[in-house]
């Protein structure tokens, strides 16, 4: 289907424009090539009176009297006809089963005085039919299509053609579709980028993760699915083409990490003659431009730091901002402090000393929590940390405020901005560990 679009739509005079800059947008058209005049979700008070034809699946039935139709774009109700001229319609319809999928021919009516229906944007009209064709018979379920039915993840996945029915994943599907759309009109319309699709079944590109392998009709001889088309994207440039994108589908070996998919989709994009500000500024106007409306605006520039910055602040080059919890270097108050043991972790090269405050912590973390953390830094990182807790009345505890006069205390609650019920936990000593453990651990 994507080949023919390609080949045909450059052929078409009328289509030119929209494969060119100046493309104005306009609402689609989803009764085209279709069987039906109208989708169950557009039925208005203005097109009472007009006969329609509606395609859609059955979603409720009530005492042979009426049923509701649903599509993707909504639900419409409809009208069983009583009359002994249509008792094979009413017969149909009222034997086929819910879920059943039916087509309907009728006149569009307004709803009695008192019965219409508020939550549904339908909910003026009625549909009185006059004909109708069960195009699919629905046997028995193994649940009910219905948001407010709870199903378990596993009936889910087994039945995913009939879960992929439900509201929030049609939502999902066509969300992602529109999104995708908007970036391509972005890159090619207004940027002049190139789409262009690489091969899937490549030689082995060896680097970051394994490779999935595909056997061949030779003995002894495997394709690989490439993990990204990198070398594909740099081959584009050197040919010529200075600007290169694609939605492009990615494989990775890599089932024992957590954090990862085997298979995945990426936008990759590729640029000649470009510096990082470039790069950045053309992925925050390509956010920008594709994200739905109703997730509210993005605003650019995006908030950033530099490597050294997040490794300092958060102790990874990843860190979750949200939190807010940043890494805070206590190192020369503490060297004001007369401690033999700290003076003496602070002494040796590329020592430090650093604490991370988290707030309203005692809430969180019991006795035996902190002992937990403190048993694992000393365990993954080689590494001693110690807890300081601020109690109701502004004062310090901890073993190593015995050390600290009330003004040192008081220096150090400035330098953390500690409020009552905060949990600070501070390490100091070799610069690498102290930053893991404390990092690691949250």
């Amino acid at each position: 289907m994507l080949r023919l679009v390609r080949v045909v739509l450059p052929r078409l005079g009328t289509e030119r424009a929209w494969l060119s800059s100046s493309w104005v947008p306009r609402a689609p058209d989803v009764n085209s090539f279709a069987a039906r005049t109208n989708t169950c979700g557009e039925l208005r008070a203005a097109h009472i009176g007009q006969k329609v034809t509606l395609c859609g699946w059955i979603q409720y039935q009530r005492q042979g009297l009426f049923l509701v139709l649903r599509d993707f774009q909504g639900l419409t109700q409809i009208i069983i006809p009583q009359d002994e001229a249509h008792s094979h319609v009413r017969k149909l319809l009222c034997n086929a089963p819910v879920e059943s999928v039916v087509r309907v021919t009728g006149i569009v009516s307004s709803r009695p005085p008192g019965q219409e229906n508020l939550k549904m944007p339908t909910g003026d009209i009625e549909v009185k039919v006059e004909s109708a064709e069960v195009l699919n018979f629905c046997k028995k379920l193994p649940f009910e299509i219905k948001d407010f039915i709870k199903k378990s993840e596993a009936l889910r996945m087994q039945y995913r053609y009939l879960d992929l029915r439900s509201s929030q994943l049609q939502y999902n599907l066509r969300l992602r579709s529109q999104v995708v759309m908007r970036m391509r009109e972005y890159l090619c319309n207004h940027h002049g980028f190139v789409d262009v699709e690489t091969p899937t079944l490549f030689k082995r590109t060896p680097g970051g993760a394994k490779e999935f392998l595909v056997p061949s009709r030779e003995p002894g001889k495997f394709y690989s699915l490439p993990q990204s088309p990198q070398q594909f994207k740099q081959l584009l440039m050197i040919g010529g083409l200075d600007r290169y994108f694609q939605v492009a589908r990615c494989y990775r070996d890599e089932g024992s990490r957590p954090d990862r998919q085997p298979e995945f989709t990426q936008i990759d994009i590729e640029m000649s003659f470009v510096d990082q500000a470039g790069i950045q500024r053309l992925i925050e106007g390509l956010l920008q431009y594709s994200w739905p409306e109703e997730r509210g605006p993005i605003t650019t520039p995006f908030p950033s730091m530099t490597y050294e910055e997040a490794l300092a602040d958060y102790g990874t080059d990843k860190p979750d901002t949200r939190f807010g919890m940043k890494i805070v270097d206590i190192s020369d108050t503490l060297r004001r402090v007369d401690i033999g043991f700290v003076q003496n972790v602070l002494s040796y090269p590329h020592s430090t000393a650093k604490a991370i405050c988290i707030p309203q912590g005692v809430r969180y973390l019991k006795n035996k929590d902190l002992e937990s953390l403190k048993e694992a830094a000393k365990s993954q990182f080689n590494q001693e940390i110690m807890d300081v807790i601020c109690r109701p009345d502004g004062s310090l505890k901890s073993l190593l405020t015995k050390f600290l006069s009330e003004e040192q205390q008081s220096e150090l609650i400035q330098a953390l901005n500690m409020q009552v019920d905060d949990v600070v936990l501070l390490a100091a000593g070799d610069h690498e560990r102290v930053v893991g453990s404390i990092s690691g651990l949250l």
